[in-house]
């Protein structure tokens, strides 16, 4: 299945767009989000997994910050007298979620800024250079994210002058966009310099219901310093692509191309009560040329309520290990270097929580296979 262009007449993204509220044409479930997921290494060598989101429910009247700053990777491990895998992933290392009266937030407008503050602790400056810059702090926990995403080639557009149609009661505007990031992270006190890519998404949702999305859908970014896009596809549903493509030191976008996501390796996570492929192989075919890679799971959490396995999870993967390479039409094969990059997978479950059974009891998989945490 081809991706498709939505119908936009630029893929320029502009101040009004990073300023839009609730839109008019809104339903029952709106909402509005700016959020940024990356991966970065340190100035003490480490890779850090970090971000950070304002969310505006409407309906619920609510308004959300949330950052987090991950570092500690797992593994997949066999399960003794089973023919199944286990993905043991550990804990979030710093995570908040913060929800505040809906109102509470403000969207400064000025002549080359767009300010997004959330209380006291939540700062977004979206400027009119392409650059969101992050500000999220958090006292109790002791620690604070301040880094700037570059938004680089262009951006994935969900929908600009029409809105996209991903169900009929899932219905939204707005752009996902690949880029680098630079930064720091202060972490009890220790400030990291850290420097990587990722993604940025500012969402406009005219309605929402997860129990239309089906059964699976994948949404995910890389990025190479030689290649980067960013991806979508709901099974049995639309596809979505945008791929930069650096040759010769000339970016060359690609909107639209064959999109094909295959999972591999799947493995159960006990924090969402099933499995999850821990590892992709992604190509993308376009004018130019094809891209492949392929990306193993390290690391991961689920949203939802800490000790319940939700029954439309959500669950983020962060990706290590990503190879892969650009061959052009004319024959020329580009290696990829220095990837970056994630997954969100969101599956549904037919059946209440309350009535779903697990596939494996405490007593079948111990302490040294579950390490696992939600929100």
């Amino acid at each position: 299945m081809s991706s498709k262009m939505k119908e936009v007449s630029s893929t320029e993204v502009t101040l009004d767009w990073e300023a839009h509220e609730i839109p008019e044409d809104a339903r029952e479930n709106p909402f509005l989000d700016w959020m940024c997921s990356f991966a970065a290494y340190g100035d003490d060598g480490k890779l850090y997994w970090s971000g950070g989101s304002a969310i505006i429910l409407a309906a619920e009247n609510v308004d959300i910050y949330d950052a987090a700053i991950d570092w500690d990777t797992g593994v997949i491990k066999d399960i003794p007298g089973s023919i199944f895998k286990v993905a043991d992933f550990p804990a979030r290392n710093l995570a908040i979620w913060k929800t505040l009266p809906g109102g509470t937030r403000k969207i400064t407008r000025t002549d080359k800024t767009v300010i997004v503050t959330i209380g006291n602790s939540f700062k977004l400056v979206c400027s009119d250079d392409n650059t969101w810059h992050y500000t999220i702090e958090d006292k109790e926990k002791d620690f604070t994210v301040d880094f700037i995403h570059y938004g680089i080639g262009m951006p994935l557009w969900y929908g600009k002058e029409k809105p996209s149609y991903l169900t009929p009661h899932s219905i939204a505007y707005g752009y996902n966009w690949s880029g680098r990031v630079e930064g720091d992270l202060t972490i009890h006190g220790r400030k990291v310099h850290i420097k990587g890519a990722g993604v940025r998404e500012r969402y406009v949702a005219v309605d929402s219901s997860t129990a239309e999305i089906g059964g699976w859908e994948d949404w995910g970014w890389f990025h190479f310093d030689e290649a980067f896009g960013s991806m979508y596809e709901m099974k049995m549903g639309i596809k979505d692509m945008a791929l930069t493509v650096v040759d010769a030191g000339q970016l060359k976008t690609f909107p639209t191309g064959n999109l094909i996501i295959t999972h591999h390796d799947w493995a159960y996570l006990p924090a969402l009560d099933g499995f999850i492929p821990t590892k992709y192989t992604i190509r993308m075919e376009v004018e130019a040329g094809i891209l492949e890679f392929t990306a193993l799971a390290v690391s991961g959490f689920t949203t939802g309520v800490k000790g319940l396995a939700p029954s439309t999870p959500v669950v983020t993967e962060n990706w290590d290990h990503l190879q892969g390479t650009f061959t052009f039409k004319d024959g020329r094969v580009l290696p990829l270097t220095n990837g970056f990059g994630g997954m969100s997978i969101k599956q549904f479950k037919p059946y209440p929580e309350v009535f779903g059974l697990k596939l494996f009891s405490q007593g079948e998989l111990s302490k040294d296979y579950i390490n696992v945490s939600t929100f």
